[in-house]
């Protein structure tokens, strides 16, 4: 069937057909005039029958209020987020150049790859393709000064960036480049120099940037959280693991919450922050228990009783 569009009121007042309960219909318009109802649906489709077969009826009791209460809760973890995942990529864009120019070189090295331990696949695109794209795509007023007018095509060669620091380039790479830098660099010793410098695991700390990143571009994007099973995960120390379900809250593999372990883990290691899970996570979490299920134990649709969503 083609969509039809519909104003706000109506919006609320298909939802309310569909057996939604509001307590002020005034302000839920004022709510979906500012948040997407496709959006919105991505968490009351947990209320619904049988949204994937069509009967997109809700469960007796929904109400509008709760699921907006869970939505407004969930910007607010993207919020601290968010000022934690800001200084720790800086430090990580420090740290990084600190080491590759101490081990590796300080110019004419990363464009060619120097220090980066390849992928074995023949077919696989080179570690310092990444960077590099970054650096071609690049506006900015730093890499053109640094920048030679080398190239193949459109494309710039690596000799273009022979006057280029690494302390220079590494603020145009993007935070996922920069993850791919830091797990390529085992074999020269950055990786080692960047761990123990941040008091933290050679082992763990690639795979850890990786999911920070994950939450990063989640964030930025303004993807859901709730009920979101993550495809990159991080690694974490088996005692950290524990104390955290022993004083907190138990949490799945795959879960967001445990990026926000290893990411309070790094941060606290690292001298960023201190008890950050603790002082700013766990309170939102305690304030909104179904905020936190879906946060610690992520679910998908038919797997939360309707105890847990009709309260």
């Amino acid at each position: 069937m083609p969509k039809e569009w519909l104003s706000y009121e109506q919006q609320v007042e298909l939802l309310g057909q569909r057996g939604m309960c509001f307590d002020d219909t005034a302000a839920a318009i004022k709510f979906l005039a500012r948040v997407n109802y496709y959006r919105f649906s991505g968490y009351f489709r947990y209320w619904q029958h049988d949204p994937a077969g069509g009967n997109n009826r809700f469960f007796d009791g929904t109400s509008f209020e709760t699921i907006c209460a869970l939505y407004n809760a969930e910007q607010e973890l993207v919020s601290v987020c968010d000022e934690l995942l800001h200084p720790l990529e800086v430090l990580l864009r420090t740290r990084f150049a600190y080491a590759y120019g101490r081990h590796v070189g300080v110019t004419g090295k990363f464009a060619r790859g120097e220090g980066f331990t390849q992928s074995p696949h023949q077919d696989a695109i080179r570690v310092e393709e990444h960077a590099l794209s970054n650096l071609d795509r690049s506006k900015e007023d730093f890499v053109a000064h640094y920048r030679g007018e080398v190239k193949q095509g459109r494309v710039y060669k690596p000799e273009a960036y022979d006057r280029m620091p690494i302390w220079v380039a590494v603020e145009a790479f993007s935070f996922g480049s920069l993850s791919r830098l830091i797990e390529a660099s085992t074999a020269s010793g950055v990786l080692d120099d960047i761990a123990e410098s941040m008091g933290t695991s050679r082992k763990l700390l690639p795979g850890q940037v990786k999911s920070f990143v994950y939450l990063r571009n989640r964030v930025a994007h303004c993807a859901q959280l709730w009920n979101h099973r993550v495809l990159d995960v991080p690694g974490l120390q088996p005692k950290t693991a524990r104390q955290i379900k022993r004083n907190y809250r138990t949490f799945s593999d795959h879960s967001i919450y445990k990026i926000f372990v290893a990411l309070d883990d790094v941060a606290t290691r690292s001298g960023i922050s201190s008890a950050w899970l603790t002082d700013t996570i766990e309170p939102i979490l305690n304030k909104h228990p179904l905020l936190a299920k879906g946060i610690a134990e992520p679910a998908r649709y038919g797997e939360l009783s309707r105890d847990t969503l009709i309260n």
